[in-house]
């Protein structure tokens, strides 16, 4: 099968242009329709599982603000709940990276596995969309195109925005 490239990276670009909550929302939904036919629990390398338990500690603000600031490619560090545990990540040379420092420094693959394995944990150790949350029509247009893709295809365009 031949990937049509240019039309993915179309609607990466559409993707980011989107407002933030509609990214998430889209990220979720899209893991949720194919992740587990990607994704297996030995894809997940001591470094996602890290960045993924990092994320779960979290308050459900602090988690959604983790969400926003690593798709809105944010300079904002979201820091721990735990005053210790924040105040480490506010010294420089401590060893202790932020969640984002460390997603940051994951390879496209990994990212991937750290989106899987938090929308496969929403509403059960991270926080969940809001049961009246609605996508916006540019988001909604954004999935139905994305339906009409194989598997293969949806993997790259996620590659390309995480």
């Amino acid at each position: 099968m031949t990937i049509d490239t240019k039309e993915l990276n179309s609607l990466a670009i559409s993707f980011k242009q989107l407002p933030v909550d509609d990214q998430i929302a889209a990220m979720v939904y899209l893991y949720q329709e194919i992740g587990g036919s990607l994704f297996s629990s030995d894809m997940a390398s001591k470094k996602v599982e890290e960045v993924v338990k990092q994320v779960t500690e979290m308050r459900e603000g602090s988690q959604i603000e983790f969400l926003q600031d690593v798709l809105s490619d944010s300079d904002e560090v979201v820091l721990d709940i735990n005053p210790s545990k924040a105040m480490a990540q506010l010294i420089p040379g401590d060893g202790v990276e932020s969640p984002i420092a460390e997603y940051e420094n994951l390879n496209p693959n990994e990212r991937l596995a750290v989106w899987y394995n938090l929308a496969s944990k929403m509403g059960d150790g991270v926080a969940t969309l809001p049961n009246d949350y609605s996508l916006s029509s540019e988001a909604q247009e954004l999935l139905t195109s994305l339906k009409s893709y194989e598997t293969e295809e949806k993997l790259q365009f996620l590659s390309q925005i995480v």
